[in-house]
């Protein structure tokens, strides 16, 4: 998910510090960090069973976690932000605090609700408001997150059949899949809307795929 925000509506202290370019601010990196520990934290609580399985919580789930699942989060959200800076807009990861403290207080009880945060585009815009990017660079950008999930699992899948990887591969599968699949959908603020805009085409060939892919291992 990425969320766009207009360049002329920043205030004029953020627009001095923002910078083109691609290199990674200490904040950023610190944002990305944070979330991708406590996402990892977050599905191990999960999959421990919750408060009830605290108890068989351990590093290695932690670590399988951080592989499996905040790897995917991350690489999405860094994914749009690559793109979106190759097209002259800034991008940034936020984390977003309420999103780590519901994604933390839901595995309590088993299950996940995972939005540690996301990537804030800021478009160029003109002297009349409008924006510099188009409805097709905005779509290019919206599906940068779920194809990079695809790619995820398809990699994932590839090595474990040369290297058998055991939960880590299967766990990294279903993760990239349903990530991919769920940001697909065309409801705004994710990621399929901007796709569905742009090409209606190119949205329902992914979501059949995707559709596949999540039947694939639902099974």
């Amino acid at each position: 998910m990425r969320i766009s925000l207009a360049w002329r509506m920043q205030p004029l202290r953020a627009c001095l510090h923002y910078t083109y370019g691609d290199s990674m601010e200490q904040n950023e990196l610190k944002d990305i960090i944070i979330s991708a520990g406590a996402l990892a934290l977050a599905f191990s609580l999960a999959m421990a069973g919750g408060i009830a399985g605290m108890r068989f919580l351990t590093f290695e789930a932690f670590l399988l976690s951080l592989i499996s699942v905040s790897l995917g989060f991350i690489l999405h959200e860094l994914a749009h932000r690559a793109v979106a800076r190759k097209y002259g807009a800034h991008a940034e990861f936020r984390m977003w605090r309420m999103g780590i403290a519901i994604a933390l207080a839901s595995s309590l009880f088993g299950w996940v609700f995972a939005a540690p945060g996301a990537v804030y585009i800021y478009p160029k815009s003109d002297m009349w408001g409008r924006s510099s990017l188009s409805k097709k660079t905005n779509g290019i950008i919206s599906i940068a997150g779920p194809m990079t999930n695809i790619v995820l699992a398809l990699a994932f899948f590839a090595v474990d059949k040369i290297i058998p990887l055991g939960p880590v591969a299967s766990l990294a599968v279903s993760i990239n899949v349903w990530l991919a699949f769920f940001n697909m959908l065309p409801l705004p603020p994710l990621d399929g809307s901007k796709v569905f805009a742009w090409d209606i085409r190119l949205w329902l060939a992914c979501i059949v795929l995707l559709g596949l892919m999540v039947g694939q291992v639902s099974a």
